[in-house]
């Protein structure tokens, strides 16, 4: 006899992602913005469960990230985060 604890329902995607202003990009688990004249990244660290972490970046790693030349893992590498 098999007992059912709990039932399981098919997750959902957003239909619309989430749009960027001027002064954000979003990334797979990341971002970065534009605070007054300060630049911000922020993401989903490698710790246990996940922490939420913000690092404050150059205007020029700003820029690359927006246009695509950056991504997290080289912003890991730069800034020694993980």
């Amino acid at each position: 006899m098999i007992l059912n604890f709990y039932t399981t329902e098919p997750g959902k995607y957003p239909e619309k992602k989430e749009e960027a202003g001027e002064d954000e990009f979003i990334g797979n688990g990341w971002s970065v913005k534009k605070i007054d004249e300060r630049f911000f990244l922020t993401y989903l660290s490698g710790s246990l469960q996940g922490e939420l972490k913000t690092i404050e970046i150059s205007g020029g790693d700003f820029k690359s990230a927006r246009e695509g030349l950056l991504q997290l893992e080289d912003f890991c590498i730069k800034y020694g985060v993980y």
